[in-house]
């Protein structure tokens, strides 16, 4: 065949007045003379141009599946840790804002059971000091025959038990004044104090004060 013609497109050599390439199905353009041809190409180009035509790259089936699973269940543990954590901050903010709030209340309620106290231990020195005014008055003027009175007497402290310390105001008429010493005992079974002055305030008040007899 080497007055044939070759296919354009694979290069195979056909006769020269052949229309169709017996290999791939290509059609060539007539010549003059020729009519376009209606025919269909043959099997064998039907299956020669299947056969050049880039088959279809198939999906590869991987374990993609698998994978999303797996990420889903990692992804799913992760924000139950987070719900947990912060849960937990939470709790334990409340436990320690509780706590505060408790401890809190704890001494509120101390301070108070102290002022409390305090305002009681207050009233009862405030009516020792009234009473033990009166005894004060009456040993200077009748035990000891002083021309004076006893005109304050102040609770300083508590000794213990029913017992207090403080001193007394005492003067007179011609504008002589002094302080002494005084130790008060809360006589509780007698509703009534007694009074102690010591002797060295004994003397002070002789020195200080003229005698009723003088």
């Amino acid at each position: 065949m080497s007055d044939g013609k070759f296919c354009p497109q694979c290069g195979t050599q056909v006769n020269q007045d052949a229309l169709f390439c017996p290999k791939c199905g290509y059609q060539f353009a007539p010549t003059d003379g020729q009519e376009t041809p209606t025919a269909t190409p043959t099997r064998e180009a039907h299956r020669e141009q299947a056969a050049a035509q880039p088959s279809p790259t198939p999906t590869p089936q991987g374990p993609a599946p698998q994978r999303n699973h797996w990420l889903t269940i990692i992804l799913g543990v992760i924000a139950v840790a987070v719900v947990v954590v912060v849960a937990s901050n939470v709790v334990i903010n409340h436990k320690e804002q509780a706590h505060q709030a408790a401890l809190q209340a704890s001494e509120s309620r101390v301070q108070s059971s102290k002022k409390a106290k305090e305002s009681r231990e207050e009233s009862r020195e405030a009516g020792l000091a009234k009473d033990a005014k009166g005894v004060v008055n009456d040993m200077i003027q009748n035990d000891d025959n002083l021309d004076a009175k006893c005109t304050d007497v102040t609770i300083e402290s508590h000794d213990g038990g029913n017992q207090y310390s403080g001193y007394a105001s005492v003067e007179d008429d011609y504008d002589d004044s002094t302080t002494i010493d005084i130790t008060v005992t809360d006589v509780t079974y007698e509703d009534n104090v007694s009074v102690e002055i010591p002797g060295d305030q004994e003397d002070k008040l002789s020195e200080t004060f003229y005698s009723n007899d003088d």
